[in-house]
Parts: C-alpha cells; structure tokens; sequence
C-alpha cells in the first residue's frame, strides 16, 4: 500500500508518489534497416508476381478463345469450298445444256430483229379474199411497207384506235355491182391487220362495176412468233 505524504503548510496539488518497479512506456525499432529493405522488397515482389499471374492467366484464356475462333471460322471456309467445288463439278455435267440454251436465246434474238416487221402475207390475202362476198372478184393486190422507225400520218379511225400503221396495200377487183363493191370495202374494215378501207376507184363496165381499194395495214399483221421484245425463258 503506498501513502502519500502531504507537507504541513502546503497549499498546491496533491502529487501521487510514483512507484519505482512500475514498467516505462518506452519503444524503440532495433532491427537493422537491411532487414527492413529486404521485406520491404519481398512484398513488392509478391505484389508484382500476382499482377503477373493474373495478367498471364487473362492472355492465356483470351488466346485459348482467339484459337477456337480461328478454328471454327477454317471449319467454315473449308466447308464452302467443298461446296463451291461441288457446285462447280455439278456445273459442268450440265456444261453442254447452258451452251444449248445460250445458242437458242442468241437465235431467237436474231430472228426477232429479222423479223420483226415480218408481215404474214399468206394468212393477211387469205383473210381478204375470204372477206370478198359473193359477186367480187379479186384480180390484184400489190402492198408496201412503211420504212422502219416511221409511221404512216394518218387519221387513226375507230378501227385503227390504238394500232400502228405500217404500209398499205391495193386491192384491185370486179364486182357484180355497186352495192356488192360497197360490202366488200365494209367487210375489208373487219379484217384482222388491216384499217381504214377507201374506196378510190369504181368504173362500171360491161363486166361489172372495176374497183380499187387503198387498205392501211396495221401492225395487227405482223408475225408475233418473233416479237421484237421476245423474253428469255427461265
């Protein structure tokens, strides 16, 4: 137990006696800085290793992806040539089939700019005779064409209403009268190919009544087996 002793006429502080084995608050670092350094070092090590390791394990699996790409995107292309080179081998057995075919397409061009304007004169004079009632007598017919790229400038009539004219034709003939002639000229308005029947010439002679007709031909007459904007069949 320790007492305290207080001075008789001491009026400042009462001060505690310190005990002399008490253990003093003092510290001090008394390893070498060599020590110091070198762990120092170690940690910066350890720090730097693991940055590293990370580093590598993240370029590893990135590479490990990269690869699997690549592979596959080989597997592809490896795959499409096989195809294309099939395709190409299947081309060739038919080889002989698309030269057929490019001949034909070339033919029917030419025929279509040869015959373009190619009028079918058996089927049109067949249909004009046919059109003659009875009592009319065809003796002649002479036709000509109009050059390409013109048009006959004419008035259109009803029975011309949206065709092309492209030459004309004269029909010279015998009737037994005035009024079969007449028929013949109405019924030649009605003929497929031709328009605008004109009577120029009516001479009543011993015969018969002498005519001529001037008959437009419209493109109504031409050869539609060569259309000029023929298509190629797929």
């Amino acid at each position: 137990m320790t007492t305290t002793l207080i001075p008789q006429g001491s009026s400042g502080p009462v001060v505690p006696a310190q005990d002399p084995f008490r253990a003093l608050p003092l510290a001090a670092d008394l390893l070498p800085p060599e020590i110091m350094t070198a762990r120092r070092g170690r940690r910066a090590r350890t720090v730097v290793l693991s940055f590293l390791t990370v580093f590598t394990l993240l370029l590893a699996g990135w590479y490990v992806i990269t690869a699997q790409q690549t592979a596959a995107a080989e597997q592809q292309l490896a795959e499409a040539e096989d195809e294309v080179r099939t395709w190409t081998r299947k081309q060739k057995e038919f080889s002989e089939l698309v030269t057929t075919r490019g001949q034909e397409e070339m033919i029917n061009a030419q025929l279509s700019a040869l015959l373009a304007r190619d009028v079918r004169w058996s089927r049109l004079l067949s249909s004009i005779r046919a059109a003659a009632p009875s009592g009319v007598r065809i003796t002649s017919v002479a036709s000509g064409l109009s050059a390409e790229g013109s048009a006959v400038s004419k008035s259109a009539l009803p029975n011309t209403s949206g065709k092309k004219l492209i030459g004309e034709l004269s029909i010279v003939g015998v009737g037994s009268g005035k009024q079969v002639v007449a028929d013949y000229v109405s019924a030649l308005s009605k003929v497929s190919g031709l328009g605008n029947p004109l009577l120029n010439d009516a001479t009543e002679e011993e015969g018969g009544v002498n005519f001529t007709v001037q008959v437009d031909i419209t493109d109504a007459a031409l050869d539609s087996r060569y259309p000029a904007d023929v298509k190629k069949e797929n």
